[in-house]
């Protein structure tokens, strides 16, 4: 078992009780537990009313029926006895403070008196407004902390109002992967025999004689992609992998790059950046500036610089953001009127993309044909006989719909049969605009191949909401978190983080793998969805990974790639599952290459991980390197220097690039059993 490290900064703990209304009303559960309460019970657990009373009431001893040999009489006289037992009304408060962050009730001799009830004596629990229905305080205007900031710090870069307050910046650090260094072999052929010096079976340091003296703040790659980019604290891009159309940027497209390379924007050589992302075959840089630059292949339109024409670039140009005009204020305030839009994150998927404002305002450019543009529709339309188009959209477009369904409106979920009145005639989940849906913003957003997942900007100072999770595109094996196989095209309210468990336990950050999507909680749970996985059922609901969470384990940073999953906590522990035939599971060369479950990488054992991201046939790593503990814990892990690969980068300098390499996705097939 991995030894305890300690870690600065950051509670473990859920801290305070999140605001909100008082619990007022007659008492009806043990404890002092009121109807409103049962009612937030019923929409958290998915149950009727009539069930949470019956089993808050039954006190442990189940629930007999009435022709038991309990009257009816007698069971309603022990239920209000315990209801009003003054030696229980600690019992409720304690669960609402610790999981439902509402005050607790003031301990009572007896039940309060009929006119302290805010419900009418004649509603029945059925007839009792649901819990879960808008609501000024649910659904209506937030207020949210902005701007959103990008998701790494220049060390030399411009002192900004909130910097203080960077507790969720991932501190940089030494630059590891494991997987193979050679893209152009993931997907097409199986790794060689015998382990050679470019094929990384375990976490290795890539050229720590380059990144110890200049850190790494920012690692971007996806679960579609076999090329990746790292920042640094100095705001200088590095990039490597595979670029066969000229997604790395550098003028000219070749098989492989195969180790980090100075990246840069034409004209602006001394640009910095603070952002990055990668599709399976383009990439898109954030600027320091607020402006985002893509090259690569764009036969989807997915680089957002308004030229469908261009099927690739390899040169980094300018994206056209839709109301962009400038963007050179310190604060990058925006809006329409100021004609201002500061782009501070990026996020790609297979052939899409989507930017982050610091206003928290979403922008999608690239393919439509799963709804991931979030824009509602896919525009299908009959282009010849048997063929059929897409309304793709060639630049960067705000999208300020949010909707929930109307079985989500109305409290409930979806059971899992795609009929009956919430579907209409066309098999899709009824929606409905959310009340305050064109004020909706966004902080963390991540991309799987066809889906997205984003979460709702915290709250201001002075104000309280827990944020939400919306996700939207392909909902292939459940990855959107809804329960159903069925894409969406607008940005959807996620209703199961939105239960009373995480009203102090609030989602903080998002990965999205290719058919799965894991949510960061602010105690360092994972909760997932989809599969990632070849064996097994998909996980059609959002589950806790209790493997990390039943044994203490505090996750600080996750990632999901084509088909693993890696974890790492804040006390050094790294763990991966799924499958990973070229070491991106970080085993070792003897240590399989799948697993089932949740497992130790060893090699990063002590190792305090602050940043993860899964690629296709590789894993990346920033790993800390700020002390004694953190330097001794660096010196097992394996190093890699330009000259112990220089045989392989003579070999990879010889290879022409795969002119057919960006080839227009198939459509997906619908059935059961799809893959």
């Amino acid at each position: 078992m991995p030894r305890s490290r300690r870690r600065t900064g950051g509670s473990e703990g859920g801290g305070g009780g999140g605001g909100g209304t008082g619990v007022s009303g007659t008492y009806v559960a043990p404890g002092g537990g009121t109807k409103s309460d049962l009612l937030r019970l019923s929409d958290s657990l998915n149950l009727p009313y009539d069930a949470v009373h019956a089993v808050m009431n039954c006190q442990g001893q189940g629930v007999a029926s009435r022709s038991g040999r309990r009257s009816a009489a007698r069971e309603d006289e022990a239920a209000a006895a315990a209801t009003a037992d003054p030696a229980m009304m600690g019992v409720w408060g304690d669960f609402m403070n610790e999981e439902m962050g509402a005050p607790a009730p003031a301990p009572a001799s007896a039940a309060p008196a009929p006119a302290a009830s805010s419900e009418p004596a004649s509603t029945s629990p059925a007839a009792a407004p649901s819990s879960s229905a808008p609501s000024s305080s649910e659904e209506g205007p937030r207020e949210y902390a902005l701007p959103v900031r990008p998701r790494m710090r220049l060390s030399n870069g411009k002192k900004k109002a909130n910097d203080d307050d960077d507790d969720d910046v991932p501190a940089p650090g030494l630059l590891a992967q494991t997987g193979t260094l050679d893209a152009s072999v993931p997907g097409r052929s199986a790794p060689s025999g015998s382990p050679k010096p470019h094929e990384l079976w375990a976490p290795t340091l890539l050229l720590p004689s380059v990144f110890s003296k200049i850190k790494i703040s920012l690692v971007a790659t996806s679960p579609t992609s076999c090329h990746s980019v790292a920042i640094a604290t100095n705001g200088a891009a590095y990039g490597w992998g595979r670029n066969e159309t000229g997604q790395l940027g550098l003028g000219s497209a070749s098989a492989v790059v195969p180790l980090p390379t100075r990246l840069s924007v034409g004209g602006e050589e001394s640009l910095k950046f603070v952002g990055a992302a990668v599709g399976k075959h383009h990439t898109v840089l954030v600027g320091e500036n607020g402006n985002a630059y893509a090259s690569g292949g764009n036969v989807f339109g997915q680089l957002g610089i308004n030229n469908s024409g261009a099927e690739k670039i390899d040169k980094f140009r300018k994206c056209v953001v839709i109301g962009q005009i400038a963007s050179n204020d310190d604060e990058g305030e925006e809006g329409e009127g100021k004609g201002v839009v500061t782009i501070v994150q990026a996020t790609c998927g297979e052939n899409v993309s989507a930017l982050l404002s610091s206003a928290g305002h979403l922008y999608t450019a690239g393919a439509s044909e799963f709804g991931q543009l979030g824009n509602g529709e896919t525009g299908e339309h009959i282009v010849t006989a048997g063929k059929l188009g897409f309304a793709n959209c060639a630049k960067f477009v705000r999208r300020s719909t949010f909707v929930q369904s109307d079985a989500d409106a109305a409290g409930g979920l979806e059971s899992g049969k795609m009929t009956g009145a919430g579907v209409d005639s066309s098999g899709r989940v009824k929606t409905g605009s959310l009340l305050d849906a064109s004020r909706i913003c966004l902080s963390r957003i991540s991309a799987g191949k066809n889906h997205f997942v984003a979460i709702e900007a915290p709250a201001a100072e002075g104000t309280s909401h827990v944020p939400r999770v919306f996700s939207w595109g392909s909902g292939d094996y459940g990855c959107l978190g809804h329960g159903i196989q069925a894409d969406e095209y607008t940005p959807r309210l996620v209703r199961a983080y939105r239960g009373p468990i995480f009203a102090n336990n609030h989602p903080v950050d998002v990965s999205a793998g290719s058919n799965c999507t894991l949510v960061h909680t602010k105690n360092g749970h994972v909760y997932y969805v989809g599969k990632h996985k070849q064996a097994g059922e998909a996980t059609m609901r959002p589950a806790l990974i209790d493997a990390l969470a039943n044994n203490g384990h505090v996750v600080t940073t996750c990632g999901a790639g084509n088909q693993t999953v890696v974890c790492s906590t804040k006390n050094g522990v790294t763990v991966s599952w799924g499958h990973g035939s070229h070491g991106e599971l970080g085993f070792g060369a003897d240590g399989g290459k799948s697993s089932s479950k949740p497992k130790f990488v060893n090699g990063l054992d002590s190792c305090l991980v602050t940043s993860v991201a899964c690629g296709y046939g590789h894993t990346l790593f920033v790993v800390r390197d700020d002390d004694e503990e953190d330097a001794k814990a660096l010196k097992k892990v394996p190093k890699v220097e330009a000259e112990d690969v220089s045989e392989f980068v003579k070999e990879v300098k010889g290879r022409k690039a795969d002119a057919g390499a960006d080839e227009p996705a198939k459509k997906k097939f619908k059935g059961k059993g799809k893959k």
